[in-house]
């Protein structure tokens, strides 16, 4: 059914966070109609973090090998999602220039050095108006596209996944509080040619927008973007894919073009 399209963010048991196998998430890529996907395994650079250590190149990158192998028909490639933070930019350009990936994709997962959904809980439990506490988030969105490391910047509005308010934090609320760093990296993502991602994984949750939000991805369109990537930051082989026909359609309908970042 989308034959065309590669899911760029799939994390299997190379991840702290998931325990798939890929031959699991091959099957997964058959029975969703997908073209094919990229592996993102989460890389950590921050020792207080719970994956740092995890990622296992080699041995990542064999299993990769021989499932590409293995599945001709589909367009598996190998890529790795890097947890950016500015102060461990120098260790992330080392450890990736010493390596070889098809695709790096470049999130934010912390405001400062706090990890994001901890944060969250802090300054909601302590009734912290969301529109008062993020701009921290952001510049380091900005960082991520500057840093000129990645291929991609991941799940832009990030933050709402973890608001115990949910899906009320759309793409206009980050606007309306948010818009002037919100346009900043988003021009930066056009000027630099860093893909921006279109995340499904928020519909498991309850969202009618991907990451970024519907009204961010128009003032994206306005300021002269014509493509995006799409992915579902799958970490079981049931959300590959997610929500990929709505999304695919409303794209279409606001004249975003989905592409493929990997050959």
């Amino acid at each position: 059914m989308y034959e065309a399209f590669v899911d760029h963010h799939v994390h299997s048991r190379h991840s702290w966070d998931s325990d798939s196998s890929l031959e699991s998430l091959v099957d997964a890529a058959r029975r969703v109609g997908l073209g094919g996907f990229v592996l993102t395994e989460h890389l950590e650079f921050d020792p207080s973090e719970m994956g740092y250590g995890h990622f296992p190149y080699e041995r990542a990158r064999d299993d990769w090998e021989e499932q590409a192998a293995l599945a001709p028909d589909l367009k598996l490639r190998f890529g790795v999602e890097v947890s950016h933070q500015e102060e461990r930019a120098a260790a992330i350009r080392d450890y990736l220039r010493a390596r070889r990936f098809h695709y790096v994709l470049g999130s934010v997962h912390h405001v400062g050095r706090e990890e994001i959904g901890s944060f969250m809980a802090g300054v909601e439990g302590h009734g912290i108006p969301l529109e008062e506490c993020l701009e921290p988030y952001f510049d380091a969105c900005l960082q991520v596209v500057e840093s000129g490391l990645y291929d991609a910047l991941g799940h832009l509005d990030f933050p709402k996944r973890y608001s115990c308010k949910g899906p009320r934090y759309t793409g206009e609320f980050w606007l309306e509080h948010y818009g002037r760093k919100i346009r900043e990296v988003v021009t930066a993502c056009l000027d630099l040619g860093v893909f921006l991602e279109v995340n499904t994984a928020t519909y498991r949750v309850g969202f009618t927008e991907p990451y970024p939000g519907w009204a961010i991805l128009d003032l994206y369109r306005e300021l002269g973007g014509s493509q995006v990537i799409l992915s579902s930051d799958a970490h079981r082989p049931e959300d590959l894919g997610t929500a990929y026909g709505a999304v695919l359609k409303e794209l279409v309908r606001r004249g975003l073009a989905v592409r493929n970042a990997v050959a």
